[in-house]
């Protein structure tokens, strides 16, 4: 019965379809095809953190060789007809989440940078430095970075 009822409906004069023009921005398609999201939050103000890749490549044994990732924070007060702002951290090698926490309703978000790619060497690898980024949303007021 169910394959008679997907049949009446894909060969039903009813159905059409038409073939959909891709949008002309490379950099979004890229960003959007590539992101990651390490952080949303619940409720307003609307808080998502986004990693996208800056080129789809693998590394080739040091990691100067691996293509760098980009960091976003949008945030949005959720009231009609605002635009969000965006706000971005400085490329690094790559992106993780450490934690996130709420005090006195400001929302603090700790970020680290990672080199989670595979093929690179141990001596390449040791000569990495991680950095830990802090940083802080208030409602109405929008976010801040505090440390670094």
């Amino acid at each position: 019965m169910k394959h008679i009822l997907f049949s009446l409906i894909i060969f039903s004069p009813l159905v059409s379809s038409q073939q959909l023009k891709p949008i002309e921005n490379n950099e979004l398609a890229h960003i959007l095809g590539t992101m990651n999201i390490l952080f949303e939050s619940e409720g307003f103000p609307a808080v998502r953190v986004i990693k996208s890749s800056e080129k789809i490549m693998e590394c080739n044994g040091s990691f100067q060789s691996c293509p760098y990732s980009r960091l976003f924070i949008s945030y949005m007060m959720g009231d009609l007809g605002e635009t969000p702002l965006l706000y971005e951290l400085p490329k690094s090698k790559g992106w993780k989440l450490v934690a996130s926490d709420t005090l006195n309703g400001e929302l603090f978000i700790t970020l680290e940078t990672t080199l989670d790619q595979a093929n690179i060497s141990k001596e390449s690898r040791s000569k990495w430095r991680s950095k830990t980024y802090r940083v802080k949303v208030v409602a109405d007021q929008g976010v801040s970075l505090i440390t670094q």
